[in-house]
């Protein structure tokens, strides 16, 4: 094995030896382009702090063979950290009044000039992230609008164009460029050009961070640079206010922040009497990434067998998007092929990530883009970034099947989002076979892990995702001038048409501890599929405790989905709309566990929404409930019209339903069912749980759960995150 070595005291223009140490990580590509000779490289970091202000970028040329590794190797755990952060000092008062600064700041604000054309949204001090200065939250108001030419960027949630009677409605008032707001709740300054605004929207499962272009205040109404990804109203999880304005100095507040790109000053108002030492100013949203290449026409050439090993990444920039770019994947959670994360795997095969730790980024952790097989993403800890943990990206519709068979295992991720509060801690999108197992997730402001293909079909490209749409193989599968025919309406048929562009397939997602997540948005959960491939198999997951008044289900099989398996869950203690497991379309259900919510589901604890669900199977569950008014099945029609959701046109039995205080509600509600023709050796009877109450699902040794058939969960390989602290 060859072994090169690199400190932070080194030298580029030394040997790379123990006792002669390069010091930039850019050295390190330099030498290895051509070392593709059979022998393994290990590139051994001393412990310290590696600075990085251009992302290394290493080519096929640069990595292993199909037998040689190239590794990067930390010291002790959480010695070596790479870091894109520039010090920042010899700041200055800014002296007399300001006309934009709020008079009680007025002798405590400091400043730095930084050099011309630097960016910065994200500042640390020390191991923490200093906040931009941030108003407090905006109401938008209802605008007035009857005719659709004052609305030109007119599209509702699934990027349809709205006729004149929609217009009239006055919901529907809200603009994607620009919102009213009441007199008073912005200030006039002279720097609003420079300001953003964080906005969630009137779909309360997206937000948006976009740039101001001018302020009316005559007419109170503020123009974005860009546009929202929804139309800029109230959504349900934030009713007191949705749009906060940031980097203006009118909202800066002590312990915040502002920077003026067109001058290039950082403004900071330190909580003593000055700056602090040990503060960063961040200069990357990607550290490394690994680039193939990818001839779709051909075979790809990817770069191979590199491996990073005990590094801390830390102190990234926010990557910045926006809406309605096309290029946005599901509801713009995340963008499609684009350097948002710290390490990124592109068009990569065989390599991997293991015992590293992501934190205080405001960018997100690692990303699998394209054609990426056979990675893994082990043993790694993830905290306070700014989007994913992980994130799985391949091609949109398309016969390009080639982000597949990666592994996701082992990883403990938590508090991140912090920059796009809709970002999910493992996002799998276009990438089928993988795995993702014996993750503790915990501590999110959305979802725990999102397995999707959702797309919509708009052949000019703005709506979302649909910038990755290979037009030619939709056509070819799906037929000439192809579109698409409203899942709610065409049910199976038109999904299974387009199923095999929809490469979201086949992952295996098992054993993940998912506890306390939809802090922040709404309209989320603890697993969501939706608008995938099928062949998706959810088992033995331990969803709970979640008890956000946000939460909405446990496991979600939503729109456009099926051929789905989810056995063998467990889901508890659920707050918001309190359901354990939807269902929108002909997916499987066995072997789970729904329990004891803490409020009364919204709907039901296994809710049934948009039928028919003709072919689903929903057998040896038990649903467990405290009180008569917690719901445990409910039947609807969620989207369009026809037939609702119904249990009875489902292969539903052997079901074991129980209620605590009042058992008799139980065995009304299996009177209930089984007249319709349905569950006919289903039980209401008490599962005999050792203390569910207490959170020990194990079936106590008499259980008539047992005798019916429904399987002890392995509940002490569930809940990972006892053993991970």
């Amino acid at each position: 094995m060859k072994t090169y070595y690199v400190s932070p005291a080194g030298d580029d223009q030394n040997s790379g030896s123990e006792d002669q140490p390069w010091q930039t990580l850019h050295r390190i590509g330099d030498r290895l382009r051509g070392e593709q000779d059979g022998e393994d490289i290990l590139i051994q970091f001393a412990a310290g702090t590696h600075r990085l202000h251009e992302p290394l970028i290493l080519g096929p040329e640069q990595g292993g063979g199909d037998s040689q590794k190239v590794t990067f190797r930390g010291a002790a755990k959480g010695e070596t950290v790479i870091s894109s952060g520039r010090p920042i000092d010899g700041w200055a008062r800014l002296e007399g009044s300001h006309p934009d600064v709020p008079a009680e700041l007025n002798g405590k604000v400091w400043f730095r000039d930084l050099p011309e054309g630097t960016k910065v949204n994200a500042l640390y001090q020390g191991k923490s992230r200093l906040p931009r200065a941030q108003g407090d939250a905006i109401q938008p108001q209802l605008m007035n609008f009857t005719d659709p030419s004052e609305y030109p960027d007119a599209y509702g949630p699934n990027g349809n164009d709205k006729s004149e009677e929609w217009f009239q409605n006055p919901r529907h008032h809200w603009r994607h460029d620009g919102f009213s707001f009441k007199e008073g709740a912005i200030r006039s300054a002279g720097d609003l050009a420079e300001a953003e605004c964080l906005i969630i929207p009137r779909y309360q499962w997206t937000m948006n961070v976009l740039p101001v272009a001018k302020v009316d205040f005559e007419k109170c109404y503020l123009q974005l640079a860009e546009s929202c990804t929804y139309p800029i109203g109230v959504p349900g999880c934030a009713k007191d206010g949705s749009i906060w304005l940031e980097n203006s100095l009118s909202v800066l507040t002590p312990g915040s922040w502002v920077y003026h790109a067109s001058s290039a000053r950082l403004y900071y108002c330190p909580e003593g009497d000055e700056p602090e030492s040990g503060i960063e100013a961040a200069t990357l949203t990607e550290f490394i990434r690994l680039e193939g290449e990818c001839d779709l026409k051909g075979r790809p050439k990817q770069i191979k067998n590199v491996h990073f090993e005990n590094l801390v990444f830390t102190h990234s920039n926010r990557f910045s998007f926006h809406g309605l770019t096309g290029k946005g994947i599901q509801h713009d959670w995340e963008m499609h092929d684009a350097p948002s994360s710290m390490v990124r795997l592109r068009h990569a095969k065989n390599c991997s990530v293991v015992n590293c730790r992501f934190e205080e980024g405001s960018s997100g952790g690692v990303r699998l883009d394209l054609a990426c097989q056979g990675n893994r993403i082990e043993g790694n800890t993830f905290s306070h970034l700014g989007s994913c943990g992980v994130l799985l990206c391949g091609y949109g519709p398309s016969r390009h099947y080639l982000n597949r068979d990666n592994v996701v295992a082992d990883n403990h991720i938590h508090d991140i989002g912090e920059s796009y509060w809709h970002c999910p801690a493992i996002f799998i999108w276009q990438s089928g076979n993988n795995h993702i197992a014996r993750n503790h997730l915990h501590d999110l402001p959305y979802t725990g892990i999102v397995c999707s293909g959702r797309i919509l079909y708009d052949r000019e490209g703005v709506m979302e995702c649909s910038g990755t749409i290979h037009w030619g193989d939709v056509e070819e599968q799906c037929g000439e001038g192809y579109v698409y025919n409203i899942w709610w309406y065409s049910g199976i048929t038109d999904w299974q048409k387009r199923e095999p562009l929809l490469h979201s397939r086949d992952n295996l997602i098992e054993y993940n501890h998912i506890h306390d997540v939809m802090l922040t948005m709404g309209d989320g959960n603890g697993i969501y599929v939706s608008g995938a491939g099928g062949g998706n198999v959810v088992r033995f997951n331990a969803i709970g405790p979640c008890p956000s008044p946000r939460m909405a289900e446990g496991l979600r099989c939503d729109d456009d989905q099926h051929h789905t398996i989810l056995h063998g869950n467990l889901v508890f203690s659920q707050g918001g709309d309190a359901t354990g497991i939807t269902l929108k379309g002909t997916n499987r259900v066995t072997n789970n566990i729904l329990a004891l919510p803490v409020v009364s589901p919204h709907r039901g604890m296994l809710s049934l929404e948009t039928g028919p669900i003709n072919g689903s199977v929903i057998r040896k569950n038990i649903i467990l409930t405290s009180e008569p008014d917690q719901k445990p099945v409910s039947e609807m029609r969620y989207h369009g019209t026809g037939r609702k959701a119904r249990q009875m046109d489902t292969d539903s039995d052997q079901n074991l339903y129980y209620c605590t205080s009042a058992p008799e509600s139980s065995r009304e509600l299996l009177e209930k069912i089984q007249s319709f023709g349905t569950d006919d050796h289903s039980q209401a009877i008490d599962p005999h749980f050792e203390d569910a109450e207490g959170g020990d699902f194990r079936f106590k040794p008499n259980s008539p759960a047992l005798k019916m058939g429904i399987r002890a969960l392995p509940l002490e390989k569930m809940f990972v995150g006892k053993k991970k602290g």
